[in-house]
């Protein structure tokens, strides 16, 4: 079993902030945001496509759906390679496919962007996709409105482990905070961690699936890496689930602490 061990508190910055505007899909890398409490990040997993399936699409109005409800990286690699980019301002949405611009529609208005997917891989569908939107909330793994952290250490513990190159986009974590000991946010679990005005309460692990296999830059699958972090840790969590406390401004190179 992997052991954590401590860390001064004065080692730690927020270094990456990520959102994913719809679910599964590649996301934003952001340089601040502000956060509400008891809320996933502004616009984090807001929306997601589904798979076509009729039962899917009578749900709907029930509001948070599991993930099976709709498209995902661990069965479409494909999906890394498209990322929507959400304008809060012109209330807009729109699709880009390794980097270029392919569609874009009014938020109230996002069948343009259901179709061109549709387009681009009809084999992934069981029937005409939607692009949902989640009224309040988002489609994260869990219905409990948690965002995710992960450390840096962690990262560079899996790319040496797994001689890959270090991308926190594969773990697809909101917060990424620089930290010297691999999996030390682990023993933050019931915690309250402030990233500066910010307080968040620390869950507990993300427990991670066959989708980490997914290279961020080849859009590529690559071999199953859960067998190779259990036998080395025991386990095969990398990051953490949290709670936002209170509102505030998240920005990177803010100092991270532990509330004593």
């Amino acid at each position: 079993m992997h052991k954590s061990t401590s860390e001064t508190p004065k080692d730690m910055v927020l270094r990456e902030i990520w959102r994913f505007p719809v679910k599964g899909f590649a996301g934003e890398r952001l340089d601040q945001i502000d956060c509400l409490a008891d809320s996933l990040l502004p616009h984090d997993r807001e929306y997601a496509l589904t798979t076509g399936h009729p039962v899917t699409h009578e749900k709907l109005p029930e509001g948070w759906l599991p993930k099976r409800h709709f498209l995902q990286l661990l069965k479409e690699a494909r999906l890394a390679g498209l990322e929507f980019r959400f304008d809060r301002h012109r209330q807009k949405l729109s699709l880009y496919n390794n980097g270029q611009e392919i569609v874009s529609a009014p938020d109230n208005d996002r069948a343009p962007l259901s179709e061109m997917l549709y387009q681009l891989m009809p084999e992934a569908f069981t029937g005409t996709p939607i692009l949902c939107r989640l009224d309040a909330g988002g489609y994260s793994d869990t219905p409990a409105p948690w965002i995710s952290i992960g450390g840096t250490a962690s990262l560079d513990a899996f790319a040496k482990l797994t001689r890959t190159d270090v991308a926190a986009s594969r773990f697809r974590l909101n917060l990424i905070i620089e930290t010297d000991t691999p999996f030390i946010e682990q023993s933050w679990a019931g915690q309250i961690v402030k990233i500066g005005d910010v307080e968040c309460e620390v869950i507990e692990p993300v427990g991670r699936c066959g989708a980490i296999s997914v290279n961020p830059q080849t859009h590529q699958r690559e071999r199953d890496y859960l067998p190779e972090m259990e036998r080395a840790w025991g386990h095969t969590d990398l990051g953490m689930f949290a709670r936002i406390c209170n509102p505030g401004l998240l920005e990177t190179g803010t100092v991270v602490r532990l509330k004593k």
